[in-house]
């Protein structure tokens, strides 16, 4: 064990003698149910985390489902300790919920610290059935197309604000309990456009593809280290949101939407999954499972592990993970004002 590491597990008092039982297990409280991409990371993560921290303690996830992953995060909020055995995995509905100002919200994230953060992405894609090979054939078409969502102001925001600017006519249904009740739906006829994010895509959806079931279309990008956004890694062979959309329109985007895309896109997508201990657990107890997630990051076996179950993004730690976090959290108030007030318009809901 590195020698830093092992001084800190002392120190945080979760290192257990010669001969005895495993480390006290932790708990990772997963903010929607099993089976989503969501709940793919957590699993896949918890797996090397357990592996990587002093004692190799069993990481139990904890679903927990309803109001956006917003129940989750007040769960967490109201009974994480300082003794550090409980963990929170956020997603971009998370996120959202703090920046928009959702009343279902009882969490702060001033009163959380960040210990790894997970990049991803996203794919829209259709049934195969439609007939249609790229999105500017949809939008060709001329036709309304049907979109199941687990709620307007949730990570879903981000496709369903692409496609408007876009152009396509969507009618959405609210409701839904999960991105997996979306796939389903779709492979069942009820919609005739859906998306997901990388995990759930790759394990759930791809196969789909090469059964010949549905079509992709266009990933919502990912940023390269400029800040710029690119096509993403994991989907290199698909058009991002904005190839598509000056392919479309011969021009870049711009306006308050964009501007408002751009802003949620970096809080769902460039920082989707983060990862959180309470404020109140002491430093050094802290600083193991940061310099854990460090040491994994680092592994070649988790890279290449990671790439195929969610996808060729980094997983950032330490002062990456704090810069991540900044970035997500940051919306200027005239965006923020004129996303609530689309969610009216459009949805007629306010968070």
């Amino acid at each position: 064990m590195d020698r830093r590491l092992f001084i800190a597990a002392i120190a945080a008092g979760i290192m257990v003698p010669a001969g005895a039982h495993a480390a006290a297990p932790i708990q990772w409280v997963v903010p929607f149910e099993q089976g989503g991409g969501t709940d793919v990371w957590a699993r896949f993560m918890a797996g090397w985390l357990s592996a990587t921290l002093p004692g190799r303690p069993e990481v139990r996830r904890l679903n927990i489902s309803g109001g956006n992953s917003t129940r989750a995060a007040n769960f967490f909020a109201a009974e994480a300790r300082a003794d550090g055995r409980m963990l929170l995995g956020t997603t971009g509905s998370t996120q959202f919920a703090a920046l928009l100002g959702d009343r279902r919200v009882q969490y702060d994230y001033a009163d959380w610290r960040i210990v790894a953060a997970s990049p991803s992405g996203g794919v829209i894609y259709v049934p195969a059935s439609l007939g249609i090979g790229s999105m500017a054939e949809l939008i060709a078409r001329g036709q309304k197309v049907h979109f199941g969502s687990i709620g307007a102001a949730s990570l879903d925001i981000v496709p369903l604000l692409a496609l408007e600017i876009l152009g396509l006519e969507v009618a959405v249904l609210l409701g839904l309990n999960s991105r997996n009740a979306a796939r389903a739906g779709l492979i069942a006829g009820e919609f005739d456009v859906d998306y997901q994010t990388s995990p759930g895509y790759l394990a759930q959806v791809r196969p789909l593809v090469e059964a010949g079931q549905v079509v992709p279309l266009m990933s919502l990008g990912a940023l390269d280290r400029n800040g710029r956004l690119d096509r993403d890694p994991a989907f290199p062979a698909l058009p991002s949101f904005l190839e598509v959309y000056r392919q479309i329109h011969g021009r870049d985007p711009e306006g308050a939407a964009w501007q408002a895309w751009q802003a949620l896109f970096r809080a769902g997508f460039a920082a989707q999954k983060m990862v959180f201990l309470p404020r109140s657990v002491p430093e050094a107890r802290t600083d193991v499972f940061r310099r854990a997630f460090a040491r994994i990051a680092a592994d070649r076996r988790f890279r290449a592990e990671a790439s195929a179950v969610l996808g060729p993004y980094p997983l950032l730690a330490g002062p990456q993970a704090d810069a991540a976090l900044a970035s997500a959290m940051t919306m200027v108030p005239e965006i923020r004002n004129w996303t609530r007030d689309w969610l009216e318009r459009r949805f007629r809901v306010t968070p």
